[in-house]
């Protein structure tokens, strides 16, 4: 029987301990104060704390007593934000450097701090709302030195060797360009007291979504203005609503949509919407590159030329012009084509057929468009285009303007037909004066002395030049306009 006690009692006492003992980890737990100097591993974050007077190095935290083990809360815990960072009880850490006043949401932003690098020395980041306040994570807030590279560097904010602190600026911490206090601090060694060193800027966070949301709005407000100006006076909101096809917009002098026009506002209005994302971003303007300036140039000086060459083979001579005048064949107050039949069509087609060479322009403008829409706002001062792109887009244009040259158009017979009719009138009055020997006053006096036959073919040939003038302009010439002027 004692026997059978001291086995229960033993039994009894190795369950105790299993359950009470000390474990493996808390054997191992780091006691309080500085640590050996260790070399941390390259691939961790800067962790240690900053030295101080008589340390040896970095100090690693301690985790007794501390469940999270978190440096940062162990430093500034989040109810504690008023007295440690905005009370400014804490010495004043060295002055902070941004690029601009905005500093823009939902992505990586670098913050700079005019202090030489220190390994091992770590950042945290806090935002003071005035009513409000957030401590950023950990992960969140990462410090590294800044080299000839960095934009602060190249912008001469920041030297070379000095601290740079990136922020994942989450979306959610900004709205309406909410104007803040930004923290940048240290914390003390050994963990657990108050910050060491405490910088401050106040800047203007910028929300990301909301500036593309404007973004889309000023594109559709702009392109809406371009309709609504072009309106007809008598338009109706459903004719308004037609007249926002963009091969009306972009219709040329002959009223059918111009790919080139259509391709210069397309790359505008791309520009405009990452200058104008940027701008609400940062606040700053940015420079184009030369592949951005050469897309604009090419798309612009190929509408001008495609313009001046419409204007060239699609216009009267002036003498053919000045008859018609006189003629009441065209009014006297110079009309503007009607681009209510501007269709896509128009874009893809040369007189009606498919045009291969205009099509590839097109397919590569969108593609360029899309290339600089995924490259995004800040690239836009280096932003490249490959050459052999710029030479196909440039090439589309060189051959779709050469084909307008080459392509024979009715004007030019026209102009042949008019100037034949000019010739025919003039015969009638110099055969008519003849006749007379001296100045015929009207047509009435002019038919008997030039004979009816003569007047009749006259008449003939002014009906066949008035159909192909209706043909080319769609300008129907009534009977009356026919007759030969003596006067």
């Amino acid at each position: 029987m004692p026997r059978s006690l001291f086995f229960h009692a033993y039994a009894i006492a190795l369950t105790l301990a299993f359950f009470f003992g000390p474990s493996s980890a808390q054997q191992n737990t780091v006691p309080r104060g500085p640590a050996p100097d260790v070399q941390a591993p390259p691939v961790q974050p800067n962790t240690g704390q900053p030295p101080q007077k008589g340390d040896d190095g970095p100090a690693r935290p301690s985790t007794t007593g501390t469940p999270s083990g978190d440096p940062q809360k162990q430093c500034v815990k989040p109810g504690e934000f008023a007295v440690q960072l905005r009370s400014g009880r804490n010495p004043v850490g060295p002055p902070i450097v941004i690029a601009t006043n905005f500093v823009p949401t939902n992505q990586r932003v670098d913050i700079g701090i005019r202090a030489p690098f220190v390994d091992g020395v770590r950042y945290f980041a806090g935002i003071d709302y005035g009513d409000e306040t957030y401590l950023f994570k950990r992960q969140d807030v990462v410090t590294h030195r800044a080299t000839d590279s960095d934009p602060l560097v190249q912008k001469r904010l920041l030297e070379t060797d000095q601290t740079i602190v990136t922020l994942n600026m989450g979306d959610d911490l900004a709205w309406f360009w909410s104007r803040v206090d930004l923290y940048l601090y240290t914390c003390n060694s050994p963990v657990g007291q108050s910050p060491w060193r405490v910088s401050s800027v106040t800047v203007r966070l910028s929300p990301y979504w909301l500036s593309v949301f404007a973004v889309i709005a000023e594109v559709l407000v702009l392109y809406l203005w371009i309709a609504f100006a072009l309106r007809k006076q008598d338009h109706t909101f459903g004719s308004f609503l037609y007249a926002l096809n963009p091969a009306q917009v972009s219709a040329g002098p002959d009223g059918k949509g111009s790919l080139s026009t259509f391709q210069t506002l397309a790359f505008s209005l791309a520009v405009a919407a990452l200058i104008t994302l940027l701008l609400l971003q940062t606040g700053t303007l940015v420079d184009l590159s030369g592949s951005i300036l050469a897309l604009l140039g090419i798309s612009g000086i190929g509408a001008t030329i495609a313009k001046g060459t419409d204007n060239q083979r699609n216009a009267l001579s002036a003498d053919n012009r000045a008859w018609l005048l006189r003629h009441g064949w065209i009014p006297m107050a110079k009309t503007v084509a009607d681009p209510s039949g501007a269709t896509w069509r128009d874009f893809f087609t040369t007189d009606g057929v498919f045009d291969v060479y205009r099509y590839q322009s097109f397919i590569f403008g969108l593609v360029v468009i899309g290339g600089l829409v995924a490259a995004g706002a800040n690239q836009l001062s280096t932003f490249v285009v490959p050459n052999t792109i710029l030479g196909i887009v440039g090439l589309s244009q060189v051959v779709y303007i050469g084909g307008k040259l080459v392509t024979p158009t009715n004007i030019s017979d026209l102009n042949a037909a008019i100037a034949d009719l000019r010739k025919a009138e003039q015969r009638l009055k110099v055969a008519a004066v003849a006749k007379k020997q001296g100045q015929v006053a009207s047509l009435a006096e002019a038919i008997p002395l030039i004979g009816q036959d003569v007047y009749d073919a006259y008449r003939q040939k002014a009906r066949d030049v008035a159909a192909i003038f209706a043909d080319a302009t769609g300008i129907v010439v009534i009977d009356a306009s026919l007759e030969p002027v003596f006067a």
